[in-house]
């Protein structure tokens, strides 16, 4: 089970998102309610309205989920179908997006809440693929500056040396590996993420 937290952003409350055996990260359809009621308090708020009211209503769970058949297609919306279980212990209903269906069912609502979604399923994306959460220039900055640390540590001989030696064979594989990042091209890692999930 891997857990995966997004930080908290525009004043909307990120739900943990906990993924079993899913190497992609997904948003559930309670949290995209709770996203979209968020949005909708927040508005209101700043309108100086209470929230519920006429003009920003509050979306109840089983509306969303009559709406992703129409939304996503009815042969593509049950491949998202998931369940959960309620406050009562009992087992629900509800769907799993992926960043791409996450962000369609969100530009269903609005365009804002679209860009809300997407930087959190980014984040979540880059939470989940571990050392690309640093661009191929900030991890050369960490190299190098590790490089001029352990070169520092090595003027102060003796008991040093022997640290050094070891030193340098990690910074050299950390170059290595660095440099051949730098030289991948982005859109082949990105190719995958179009294929389809089970």
């Amino acid at each position: 089970m891997i857990k995966l937290y997004a930080p908290t952003g525009e004043d909307l409350a990120q739900p943990k998102i906990v993924q079993h055996g899913i190497s992609t990260p997904t948003m559930s359809s309670l949290e995209m309610v709770d996203y979209i009621n968020a949005e909708r308090q927040m508005k209101a708020k700043e309108e100086g309205m209470s929230f519920p009211c006429k003009k920003y209503r509050k979306l109840r769970h089983d509306s969303l989920m009559a709406k992703v058949p129409k939304v996503l297609g009815e042969a593509q919306s049950p491949k998202f179908f998931g369940d959960y279980i309620d406050g009562k212990g009992r087992g629900q209903s509800c769907y799993n997006f992926p960043k791409r269906e996450a962000c369609l069912m969100a530009m269903s609502y609005s365009y804002e809440l679209q860009a809300k979604v997407y930087d959190y399923m980014e984040e979540l994306d880059r939470q989940a693929h571990g050392y690309l959460n640093y661009s191929v220039q900030e991890l050369q900055a960490i190299v190098a500056g590790a490089r001029k640390v352990s070169d520092e540590d090595s003027s102060d001989a003796g008991r040093r040396l022997r640290k050094r030696q070891d030193d340098l064979v990690l910074l050299e594989k950390a170059e290595s590996l660095v440099e051949s990042l730098s030289q991948l091209k982005l859109d082949l890692i990105c190719s995958g993420r179009d294929k389809e999930i089970h």
